[in-house]
């Protein structure tokens, strides 16, 4: 599919028809509806075309400043305390929209962010079939592999979900406009995600605009979807800011007969089979799971173990042997700070690099486990004496002694035993 040549004939047609500014990115539902036209054949809607306008870089989002919008990129980090193995989220990559003006077809958004770097824009967008831009300045395309997956496929998906009482509205909506139906499966994502309320959501209620989505999509969302009220929430809004508004949100047809407020006290019976979903709490992490793990038994065991190197479909590029996943498994538990430096690298590499350095440092482990805590080391690596004595030297200082027994607990595999059961814990 010639994503290129499909995005710079909607965007030759946006700008016969309705003309374009000087400068901005082209974005969303205008030039993607366009091209899946020139795709299907299915009329486009283009009720408004989106140009986002690059304001200024920011460090980071100042959080007493009103803002329209905000979109931030998570991911984990892991380290060690003096309990163990830990993790917290930080954000990589953020946005926020500080402006948005109409002027005929035209929405005008004004943003700032740490990057400059459209990709960004579109990456926040929650629906597979609109994730496609066009740079004015730079007279460039850009895309996402799942929009081209889309286009090749005609399977409408989510792509985002930190707003899933919104996206099950638009994707109701979007399905209708692109005369695609959409599977049960990406509305059972939603009623998951409203449940568990993942750490990166940023929105769950909604206003007016939304209501009446919900309103025209309701023969279809009302089969997953219950509409609720958040009375208590208006009543903070009201006594708060002196502000008179109504909030929706949606909870799963399941909780029909739930209040808000005890909600989270039952479990959704929705993809309930797999153990590895309670120890998720991103919900970029959740979809790629879904996406890419939940129902391949093989790859789900091995979650359960290496799931905090996971970023990349391809990280499981082969099959290897038991010994070696669960030394990776003993690494990443008693060397946690060594994730950090191996996560991004295909589970062979991994172990190449990991037998590699116990190898070389056989007599004194310690010393591999310390260099693969504090450095990426590339497989191809070559430790001849010189190379060798230069790693050694650069954790000398910060090694003691193995005070935490890593060693044993990592390479000799003793592992201390339960006091409640006696017995050894068993991973997989």
């Amino acid at each position: 599919m010639d994503v290129e040549k499909l995005g710079r004939q909607a965007i030759q047609r946006i700008r016969s028809e309705w003309g374009l500014p000087k400068k901005g990115f082209v974005a969303g539902g205008s030039i993607a509806n366009i091209i899946w036209e020139l795709v299907s054949g299915n009329k486009a809607v283009v009720n408004d075309i989106d140009i986002f306008v690059f304001d200024k870089n920011i460090e980071k989002i100042d959080n007493s400043e009103k803002t329209l919008f905000k979109y931030e990129e998570q991911d984990l980090k892991y380290y060690e305390d003096y309990t163990g193995m830990r993790f917290s989220s930080y954000t990589k990559d953020f946005y926020t929209i500080v402006e948005s003006l109409r002027e005929d077809i035209f929405n005008t958004i004004s943003y700032q962010s740490n990057t400059s770097d459209p990709m960004l824009v579109i990456s926040s967008f929650d629906i597979n079939a609109t994730r496609v831009g066009y740079s004015i300045e730079e007279d460039k395309v850009y895309w996402t592999k799942d929009f081209e997956d889309f286009l090749e496929t005609g399977d409408l998906k989510v792509s985002n979900l930190m707003t899933p009482s919104h996206t099950a509205v638009r994707l109701a909506k979007k399905s209708k406009e692109l005369n695609i139906e959409v599977s049960e499966f990406e509305y059972n994502l939603m009623q998951y995600c409203l449940f568990y309320k993942f750490s990166d959501m940023i929105k769950l209620r909604f206003k007016d605009r939304y209501l009446q989505m919900f309103i025209d999509n309701e023969d279809v969302l009302s089969k997953y979807f219950i509409l609720s009220r958040d009375l208590e929430m208006e009543k903070y809004l009201l006594s708060k800011y002196n502000e008179v508004t109504e909030l929706h949100y949606l909870k799963s047809i399941e909780f029909k007969d739930v209040d808000f407020d005890v909600f989270s006290m039952r479990r959704p019976s929705t993809f309930s089979d797999d153990k590895n979903l309670s120890s998720i709490y991103l919900s970029s992490i959740y979809l790629f799971y879904m996406r890419n793990i939940y129902g391949d038994d093989y790859k789900v065991k091995l979650w359960s173990k290496l799931g905090c190197f996971f970023n990349d479909p391809n990280y499981f590029d082969k099959e290897v042997d038991k010994e070696d996943i669960d030394l990776l498994d003993r690494l990443c538990k008693y060397a946690p700070n060594s994730i950090n430096n191996l996560k991004g690298i295909k589970l062979s590499d991994q172990i190449v690099i990991v037998k590699k350095l116990l190898d070389k440092f056989k007599d004194d482990p310690i010393i591999a486990i310390s260099i693969l805590e504090k450095m990426k080391v590339g497989k191809d690596m070559v430790l001849d004496e010189q190379t060798t004595l230069l790693l050694e030297l650069s954790v000398r200082k910060q090694i003691v002694n193995d005070t935490r027994g890593k060693v044993d607990k990592i390479v000799n595999n003793k592992i201390e035993v339960q006091p409640s059961t006696g017995e050894i814990p068993e991973w997989l």
